[in-house]
């Protein structure tokens, strides 16, 4: 009995004692426009540790892509895992165009119960000058960097958390927080595979429902009638999974 006691510990300490990582590629696409772009997912997770990390890195593509200014948005939540809960420690979100850069940092702070919120800002601004050798106005590029700090209402889930925390069934029906929520939007959840998002005080509002296989990442999410754009959607193309030990 000890001795079979004694590998059952040891068996339970091996299979937790590894590091998984899930990469997972998206597309997504709108009635009015086709394909507009893609997502790439990675989820780093340290269970020796109890430690997790999520990446997502969003494109844009063809026509979309001219118009955002080649547009690429960044998403890094990274924290604990306690009771197969993910909770944040520190949430980045960085947009990065031509000749612009935001990058905005929250650091939660549980003692105190408060986010701290730092941005920075990077982006070109062209000014207009005289010049007298040439006797004509020459236009000049400048960079001007901004860095802004504030402290915000706390909440216990940045975007990426929300979404881990959901699908492993941590999240209860009904109105949702999140980090820099405006408060003129609203968040709920209808049913484990369902959200009703409603913007600037109910003015547009509009589900999002998710379609699911046996991944903790769902295969498809759509979101409907979403102004005069029709139909948004993100679809699954491929996901892997890697053990290291």
């Amino acid at each position: 009995m000890l001795k079979v006691f004694f590998f059952l510990l040891t068996f339970n300490l091996y299979a937790y004692a590894h590091t998984s990582i899930t990469e997972l590629k998206y597309e997504g696409g709108i009635s009015l426009f086709g394909k507009v772009g893609t997502a790439n997912v990675e989820l780093i997770e340290d269970f020796s540790k109890n430690k997790y990390k999520i990446k997502i890195t969003t494109k844009s593509i063809g026509l979309v892509k001219k118009l955002t200014a080649n547009r690429e948005d960044i998403y890094i939540s990274e924290g604990d895992i306690v009771n197969n809960t993910y909770i944040p420690e520190k949430f980045t979100k960085l947009v990065v165009k031509d000749e612009y850069y935001e990058k905005t940092t929250y650091t939660f702070d549980y003692k105190k119960k408060e986010i701290i919120r730092n941005k920075i800002l990077k982006e070109v601004e062209y000014v207009h000058r005289f010049d007298i050798e040439t006797m004509a106005l020459v236009r000049e590029k400048n960079f001007i960097q901004k860095n802004k700090s504030k402290t915000i209402d706390f909440t216990e889930n940045d975007f990426l958390s929300l979404f881990l925390n959901l699908r492993k069934g941590n999240i209860d029906n009904g109105p949702i927080s999140y980090i820099d929520k405006s408060k003129k939007d609203d968040l709920n959840l209808i049913n484990q595979n369902l959200f009703e998002v409603q913007k600037d005080h109910g003015e547009a509002i509009y589900r999002i429902g998710f379609k699911n296989d046996d991944s903790i990442f769902v295969k498809e999410a759509v979101a409907e009638d979403i102004a005069f754009y029709g139909d948004a959607y993100i679809r699954k193309v491929y996901e892997e999974n890697k053990i290291l030990n």
